[in-house]
Order: C-alpha cells, then structure tokens, then sequence
C-alpha cells in the first residue's frame, strides 16, 4: 500500500468516525445534556453533589473536538496534501479531549456508557494517536475484536429463545415472510445462525484470503440487521439503524474499497506482533496503545461481572442479570406523567404493574436503557423515591416491587428470581455493588425542567 492511499484511508475513517458521532450526539442530545426526564445514576456516589450543568460542559467538548477532526481530515482534500496528516499534534488534542470528555460524561452518568460513543471514543484515539501504518492496523483488530466479542456473547440459550427469535421475526416480518406456523425448534436454529454467522465474519476477516469475501458477509449482516429492527420489522430505535450504517462504511473503507494488501497494511504480516508492541512505541503512543489493548482485553472479564455488558460487545446479548420494576396499580397516577404511558395492565387477579423503564428511555432519550442491573437498579429506586413523595399511606403497604433476575445459565437460560417489596428493601441491594447505584435527586413531573 503506498504512502497516499495509506492517508487517503486514514483520512476517509476520521470523517466516518466523526461525521457519525456528530449525527448520533444530535440524534441523542438529551442523554449528554442536564435533564430530569429520566433518572440518572453516577458511576461513583459523591458526584450527586457535582451541579448537573457541569454536563454542557463535557457535550460542547464532545461536539467541538469532533467537528475539528471533521474539518481537519477534510481540509486535505481541498489542499491537495496527499502524503501527511494536517497538524497532526491539534488532532491529538481533539482526540484526546473526545475521549476525556467521554470519560467525564459517563462518570456523571452511567447511562451514556452507549456502546457507539465508547467505540468512537477509542476510534479517535487510535486514529489521532498513531502513526497510520499502526493506526489502521489496530483498528482493524479492534473492529474484529467487536465482532467476535458480539457474537461470544450470544452463545448462550437465553438469545435462541429470547432475543434471537425476535430477529428472526422481525427480518422474516420486513421482508414479508410469515413465521405464525414456524415451529419453536426452528425458529431455535435460525437464531443460533446469527452469533455463529456473527463468529465467522470476524475470523474471516482477520485472514487475508478470506476477507473480501467475508466483507460482503459483513455488509449483508448489518443489511439484515437493519431489515430486523427496522420500521417494518421490530421498529426499535433511530439510532441503532444509523450506527450499523456506520459500520457498512467502515468495513468497506477498512477491508474493502480503500484496503489493498495484508491486514497491516505496509507491514509484512509477520511483523504484526512486534509493531504492536509497547517495545517499538513511545510517549503518548505508547499510551494511546495501552489503552486500546487494555479496551480490547477487558471483555475476558464480562463473565465474571467485573466489566460491564455494553464496553464488552454483549450487543443484543440476554443472559446478562436484570431488574423488573412493578408498582401498585393504584400508585400509577401518582408517578411522573411522563413515565404514566408506560406502565402496562396488572396480570389477572394481581395488583401489580410492570414498569417498561427500556420503553421510558427511548421515548425520553432516545437512547436504550443501559443494561446493567445496578443501573437500573439506580432508575427503580429514583422512581419509587418519586412515589413515595406522593403517596401518603407509605406505612400502611407497599407501592412498589422490584424482581431481580440473576444471570442466565448458559446452556438452559434459566435465572434465579428474588423479589423484594418496599423502597427500603430495595434500597439495601445498592451494597451488592462496588460502583455506585443511588440516581441523583429525581422528580420527573418537575415544571420547572427545561425540557417540558
């Protein structure tokens, strides 16, 4: 690969990574901004007393560092400079601050732990920090390392029964293919295709000989994906369809298009090693690759709960632990009016309403809920301490009930299932965590919110 088509795809990636985090920020904005529409849980306890307006501060950094980036891998272009990057120091800074500026945004709250915005955030760090033989390098491993990592996670029962059969329905859906008189085994097996087509399209593209054909693979899936969630299929959110657009870009700038020669581009494949080692770097690119490789090796620990789901490409993964919040039916008109449309119908002789809080963030943020169980532990606790304001026979029975739901077993999908009645109750499982659970104060009808 020559030296100028070497920048022409380094150049070509900045714009996708920045372009696309400037559209997901927009599409997204109420999630980065101060807001009370939704609960929001700090990643450590003492930032509650941190203003929330400091959260302007980190979006306007967010937003300035990648329009610069945008504009400086643009402006080349119409320069005509063909064989080294536009001051390459300022990028550093930009792609320093993006990530910093992540960093500080997710400490505030742990809801913009969004997968998209972690990928960019280590993309411009690879892309701004390291020379380009390098920096296109790793970042191929670490798309590929997202692909295996994906499909890892839903190897397990709980997709093929669950989720998995979702897709299946939503693609069969879009494309106008019935499955009313599909049986639940088949059904089973299309699902357990996808983590398996998923696996394949990562090794493959790791393999010179078999890349090109794998991109296409690569594209079809995400085309597939996009049929699935889409409007004719199970219409999930906006930017899920934009974030695997990005992705089609990507491959085809990365395996594809602007990609001719082995995975390392100008570096023979068998020096892959050894230009990766922390022995052949120094200063801030040592650092810069710290990092990633760190970012890249982490999800090994996501089984045993001390990485998080989405940081680990658990994407449309189910077995992870979760919360079921239920309230009281007579309790319903006492919540936020915001939250009221989301609350279904009590089962047939039951008091209890289950509380679609996933449905609530997408309506409000439209972002989807994080994940993880503390998280939403912090978004039941925030509601039920909203209740509990208004409802004054507090003493006499509880308002709300919470289900936690442990980890699925991998091979049967099935979970161990604890209940717990009354905001003290539910109060007492924030222990069970070493990063923080308790959301910020919270009153979802509050008037005087600049949003409503």
């Amino acid at each position: 690969m020559s030296r100028e088509m070497l920048h022409f795809q380094l150049r070509f990636l900045k714009i996708n990574v920045a372009l696309f985090s400037l559209v997901l920020l927009g599409n997204t904005w109420k999630l980065w901004t101060p807001q009370r529409l939704f609960p929001q849980v700090p990643l450590f306890g003492w930032i509650s007393a941190v203003p929330a307006e400091s959260d302007w501060f980190t979006f306007a950094t967010l937003l300035a560092a990648a329009v610069c980036l945008l504009v400086l891998a643009l402006t080349p272009f119409f320069l005509r400079i063909t064989d080294r990057e536009l001051l390459p120091l300022f990028q550093q800074v930009c792609g320093g601050l993006f990530l910093s500026a992540f960093l500080l945004s997710i400490v505030f709250d742990q809801h913009r732990i969004q997968p998209w915005a972690y990928q960019f955030a280590l993309g411009f760090l690879i892309l701004t920090f390291l020379k380009p033989p390098r920096a296109i390098q790793l970042f191929r491993l670490f798309v590929i390392s997202i692909y295996l990592y994906s499909a890892l996670s839903k190897c397990d029962a709980s997709f093929v029964q669950t989720l998995g059969q979702q897709l299946v329905e939503g693609l069969c859906s879009a494309i106008g293919i019935s499955t009313v008189f599909w049986s639940k085994q088949t059904l089973n097996w299309i699902a357990a295709s996808f983590p398996a087509g998923e696996f394949l399209i990562g090794l493959g593209l790791f393999f010179q000989r078999t890349r090109q054909l794998t991109l296409w693979a690569a594209v079809g899936m995400h085309v597939c994906l996009m049929l699935a969630i889409g409007p004719r299929g199970l219409n999930h959110y906006q930017g899920v369809l934009i974030w695997n657009v990005y992705f089609i870009i990507q491959d085809l700038i990365l395996f594809g298009l602007l990609s001719k020669g082995k995975l390392v581009g100008s570096v023979a494949a068998g020096d892959l090693d050894r230009s990766l080692s922390l022995k052949v770097v120094s200063g801030f690119e040592r650092v810069a690759l710290v990092i990633v490789w760190l970012a890249m090796l982490a999800p090994l620990l996501e089984p045993t709960g001390y990485f998080d789901h989405w940081p680990a490409w658990g994407l449309y993964a189910s077995h992870h632990d979760r919360v079921i919040l239920l309230i009281d039916e007579e309790a319903k008109s006492k919540l936020p009016p915001a939250l009221q449309p989301f609350v279904d119908p009590p089962r047939p002789l039951s008091r209890w309403c289950r509380v679609r809080v996933e449905r609530w963030s997408l309506a409000e943020l439209g972002a989807p809920i994080y994940p993880q169980a503390r998280f939403q532990l912090g978004v039941a606790i925030a509601v039920g301490k909203s209740l509990e304001q208004e409802t004054e026979n507090r003493e006499k029975q509880p308002q709300i009930k919470l289900l936690f739901e442990g980890a699925a077993h991998r091979l049967t999908g099935k979970r161990k299932i604890s209940e717990y009645s009354g905001l003290k109750q539910i109060e007492l499982l924030t222990n069970r965590f070493w990063l923080n659970a308790e959301p910020r104060p919270f009153a979802g009808n509050d008037k005087s919110n600049l949003f409503h």
